[in-house]
């Protein structure tokens, strides 16, 4: 297959090289005026192309363009987003002379105009064949947002974006149709520019994008391989146009506050509670006889800063104490410009985020360069640097807040001078929360560096080859600090450490292309590709113990009287590919796509390490330029790709050593031991997809939408079989098992007011359905209840779950005591179902209970327009799955000695309580974990905007050619019946999620 495509590529250089030969004339010049059909004004941006060259150009502000060319006789089409393309044939250039060549344009639907990334070049959206959505810059920048990616969120179906924490800085979780792999990634390959990004995308500031595609079928995602395993994310980047200079910016600060807090006992329900846990225990009846209350039970039950507290009506809520008013603050400063040669872009941002809780915070600067040249009539270079400085600060992370949870309100933060109480009770496990934010430092520093640089030359007329190169060096550095006084170490001393990364990663890309029309009927678009890619990354750690003082944090460890622990560690991969794809088109109504890719990996075994990922893909439109009843578009898509998953950690295939400690005579010494087991058949994971689809539009495309299905076989996987400990080892990582994942897509978008009175009003609706399940495992048709593996249902892994446990059916009763003793429970304790009904509680009684993953994902966006004035909303809904509440088993101890959540816990004179009976000689109740599954559908309003655009002649006063104020809500509501802080990422104690108002603006000069 390698020779194959490689002779293709020679036979197209030989074939059409001998049409570059021709003699270069004295160059000629078309030139014009590109104006809108409607209105008659000039139009800025409308791209020129001259038909199978690579020239063209820009309009500029008064929609004027001229190119140069060599005397013959050529096809002009004009372009632009939003406008029906035009051509002209036969316009003649002549030497030395000037051809005027005017455009009108008239307004089209934006789904059946817009150019369409789609992997090492573009295509008009009414030709591709795959399943593909795009997201334009308008889109992504009506939602500040630190993280580019998350600015997507709720726009393309079949994409999930979840939040995985709520610390600034924190990131997102984004599953393209699913999760298919078990041991292996499934998080989505991101590519900027055309060059594969290692670190992901959450560095990039969203203002710096022209626009997002999303490649979904395997028809569109086998051009990268394996790589494209869990679908592609295309960014482009915001690049120059030709004409005036122009600069813009933007600036918005938003304030903070946490959506929701968690209710836990207060004072005086803290001690109720706390007594009520001494009587399940018999104590507090040895103090108290038959009383439900006396001071002399209290007294010898609380610690005296309790009791104090108590009877001095003292209740501190010490979630207050760490929670804060957050802000975040943006600063986007652009400049973009150019002639019809060189054309430039540059931009600098500098992001802040002050979090919703003490001690933590987020900063980062970046600076992006982008410029592109015509050198002449056949070269043209360009590339872009991206360099960003990121410093975060978490702290103790999300442990403050648990800490919060669990310290009692009968205790004071703060002693009569207002200095922090590091203990405020002698409980040896707690401490104040507010003198971790001080001495508990976590840092973490980072440096990247990203860059793509590409040289493209005409070999011949529709003949180009172009090579890409991208570097992509991430430096992270996190230093950490723990204090005498914090919750870790009670007092004990101080220690430290450090832990460095840094990953340089690079891509070459050798592409070859030709274009052309044959005749009025068949138009060919093909590429050839040889690329490789090279990763390594390095690690080190030191952490100490003992430090002599702590004001010098982790910056002297070499201080400290004692090394814990130190470490470090390089890994290398490189992957190898060959691609060939061709796209063609009959009558401008049949299309046809065929690729084939190989990919060498090198973390796979020797003979093993080459694989081919084919894909075919056919279109059809069925309605094009004249309309068939209500329907004025129809294109019906089928794809079959095969992809490729070889995510997993360098070396598996070697085997491995660990280190050991024996004692030689008096004296230790190390050895090694075998660590991890030889696989010379090591593999590639494939994923065969099948995927149908429609893209349509109605009446007038005043409607317009797509529509997949699609279904996912996945085999092969890489897991880790367990072995018999009689081997000497635990586990080997072999290709086995399969999956299954299946889907519908649905997305719909309405002009429902076109210019009425003035107002224009836009609406669109995403859904999707997405289902996976686990087909065989290790030894075929068989569950691994160990591993929550189990045949027909969802993949538990990462960070989905499926949830086995018991199944709580509610309280012992005292009228159930002889039930209850048969089970060895009592009234007051949590009664769980007995499966089987062979009077025991055992495994035997697990169950699968549901699991993470929706059972629907949905959002609406609407936005209106009416003269000045802008509003759009947003609202998102995850619907139909379980999530495990920790709220309720981690920070619900009910044993009276820390605080916790607010339960309605049994007493006997409580019987209706709802979760089970304190008791102070028990760490947790009996079968506790089971309550803590529920229901974790919601539907969030994410976003409300409201801007004005002022008037010109007042914008100028300000010196700006255009001025934008704006408001926005993000996360003002959310509709839930689950009782912690977020289903979506917060349902363990830590950080809240938070709600934020901000107020922005964007001037352009």
């Amino acid at each position: 297959m390698k020779r194959w495509l490689i002779a293709c590529g020679l036979a197209g250089l030989s074939l059409f090289s001998t049409s570059s030969l021709r003699a270069q004339g004295t160059t000629g010049r078309v030139t014009g005026v590109v104006t809108s059909k409607e209105s008659g004004q000039p139009i800025q941006g409308a791209s020129v192309a001259i038909v199978g060259t690579r020239f063209g150009a820009l309009t500029n502000d008064q929609g004027r363009y001229t190119v140069s060319l060599v005397p013959g006789l050529y096809k002009v089409r004009v372009t632009l987003i939003g406008y029906g393309p035009v051509l002209m044939d036969s316009v003649p250039v002549t030497a030395g002379q000037t051809t005027t060549a005017n455009f009108e344009l008239t307004k089209q639907a934006l789904q059946l105009t817009a150019v369409t990334v789609v992997g090492y070049g573009t295509q008009a959206k009414r030709d591709v064949t795959g399943a593909i959505a795009s997201v334009k810059a308008e889109e992504i920048k009506q939602t500040p947002t630190t993280n580019a990616i998350e600015a997507i969120k709720g726009k393309v179906p079949g994409v999930d974006i979840v939040t995985t924490g709520y610390k600034p800085g924190d990131g997102v979780r984004v599953r393209i149709r699913g999760q298919r792999s078990i041991l292996a990634s499934n998080d989505p390959l991101y590519v900027l520019d055309g060059v594969p990004m290692a670190g992901g995308i959450g560095d990039l500031n969203p203002a710096d994008i022209e626009s997002i595609e999303v490649l979904k079928d395997a028809s569109a995602t086998a051009i990268y391989g394996s790589r494209g395993a869990n679908g592609v994310v295309l960014i482009t980047s915001t690049k120059g146009n030709a004409g005036k200079t122009k600069i813009s910016y933007d600036t918005y600060y938003g304030a903070e506050d946490a959506a929701k807090k968690v209710r836990v006992f207060n004072g005086p329900e803290f001690a109720e509670y706390k007594r009520e846990a001494y009587r399940a225990s018999g104590d507090y009846a040895k103090w108290c006889g038959t009383a439900m209350q006396c001071d002399e039970g209290d007294k010898n039950m609380f610690y005296v800063e309790e009791y104090n507290a108590f009877k001095a009506g003292i209740s501190t809520d010490w979630q207050d104490l760490i929670l804060r008013t957050g802000g975040q603050a943006s600063h986007q400063l652009s400049i973009t410009g150019g002639n019809d040669r060189t054309q430039y872009a540059v931009s600098g941002n500098m992001v802040r985020d002050n979090g919703i809780v003490l001690g933590q915070n987020f900063d980062r600067k970046s600076m992006r360069v982008n410029l592109e040249t015509q050198a002449n009539s056949r070269l043209r270079f360009g590339g872009s640097a991206l360099v960003l400085r990121s410093k975060q600060n978490v702290g103790r992370g999300d442990g403050l807040y648990g800490e919060t949870l669990a310290d009692a309100p009968l205790s004071v933060p703060y002693d009569s001078a207002g200095n922090v109480i590091f203990k405020p009770t002698p409980d040896s496990q707690r401490d104040n929360p507010l003198s971790d934010v001080v001495n508990y430092i976590n840092r973490t520093f980072r440096t990247r560096a990203f860059g793509t640089m590409f040289g493209e030359a005409k070999l011949a007329e529709g003949l180009n080859f172009r090579v890409n190169f991208g570097p992509d060096m991430t430096f992270a550095k996190q230093g950490t600090f723990i204090g005498a006084q914090t919750q870790q170490n009670q007092g004990s001393g101080a220690n430290a450490s450090i832990g460095e990364d840094r990953v340089f990663d690079w891509t070459l890309d050798n592409i070859l292309t030709y274009k052309r029309e044959l005749g009025q009927n068949h138009r060919i678009d093909a590429t050839l590709l040889y690329s490789i890619e090279r990763n390594t990354t390095e690690s080190m750690d030191e952490g100490v113990s003992g430090l002599p003082y702590e004001s010098q944090l982790f910056y002297n460890l070499g201080s400290a009287a004692a090394v814990s622990n130190i470490g470090s560690g390089i890994s290398q991969w490189s992957l190898q590919s060959y691609m060939g794809r061709v796209n063609y088109t009959f009558m401008d109504k049949y299309l046809l796509t065929l690729t084939a890719r190989i990919d060498g990996s090198s973390r796979l075994a020797e003979g093993r390490k080459y694989a081919t990922f084919p894909s075919v893909a056919l279109g059809y439109r069925a309605v094009d330029r004249n309309p068939v009843g209500p329907i004025s578009s129809l294109k019906l898509r089928a794809s079959y790709g095969i992809t490729g998953n070889t995510s997993v950690n360098p070396y598996q295939t070697q085997g491995g050593l660990t280190r050991t400690v024996y004692s030689w005579g008096n004296t230790g010494a190390f050895g090694y031991r075998p660590g991890s087991l030889q696989n010379l058949d090591l593999g590639w994971e494939k994923t065969a997809q099948y995927d149908a689809g429609a893209d349509f539009g109605l009446f007038n495309d005043r409607l317009t939408g797509t529509l997949d299905g699609y279904i996912a076989n996945t085999t092969d996987l890489l897991m880790n079989r367990q072995l018999p400990p009689s081997t000497g080892y635990s586990s080997i990582t072999q290709n086995i098992g399969a999956t299954r994942n299946t889907g519908v897509e649905v997305a719909l978008s309405h002009r429902t007011l076109d210019n009425w009175h003035g107002v224009r009003w836009t609406n669109d609706v995403t859904f999707s359905v997405a289902r996976n399940k686990i087909v065989s495992l290790t030894y075929g048709k068989v569950d691994d209840p160990g591993n929550r593996w189990f045949i027909g249902q969802p993949i538990n892994g990462g960070s989905n779950n499926v949830w086995y446990d018991y199944k709580m059916l509610g309280i012992w009763q005292l009228a159930d005591s002889l039930e209850a003793k048969k089970y060895g429970e009592k009234p007051g304790e949590i009664r769980v179902q007995d499966v089987d009904g062979d009077g025991k509680i055992n495994t035997n009684d697990l169950q699968i209970l549901g699991n993470t993953f929706p059972k629907w994902n949905g959002s609406f966006n609407s936005r209106v327009d009416w003269k000045s004035f802008d509003l759009s909303a947003q609202v998102v809904t995850r619907q139909g799955f379980m999530v495990q509440n920790t709220f309720r088993t981690s920070n619900s101890t009910l044993a009276g000695r820390y605080n916790g959540i607010w339960v309605n816990y049994w007493t006997p004179t409580n019987p209706g309580g709802t979760d089970p009976r304190p008791n102070k000689n028990q760490e947790n109740p009996t079968y506790g974990g089971v309550r803590a599954y529920e229901d974790g559908s919601f539907t969030r309003l994410r976003n409300v905007t409201l801007g004005f655009t002022l008037p010109k002649n007042l914008s100028q006063r300000f010196g700006s050619d255009r001025t934008r104020i704006y408001g926005t809500a993000q996360n003002p509501i959310t509709w839930t019946n689950f009782t912690g802080l977020d289903p979506e990422g917060r349902t363990s104690a830590g950080t809240p999620s938070y709600k934020m108002f901000l107020l922005g603006a964007t001037f352009g000069f």
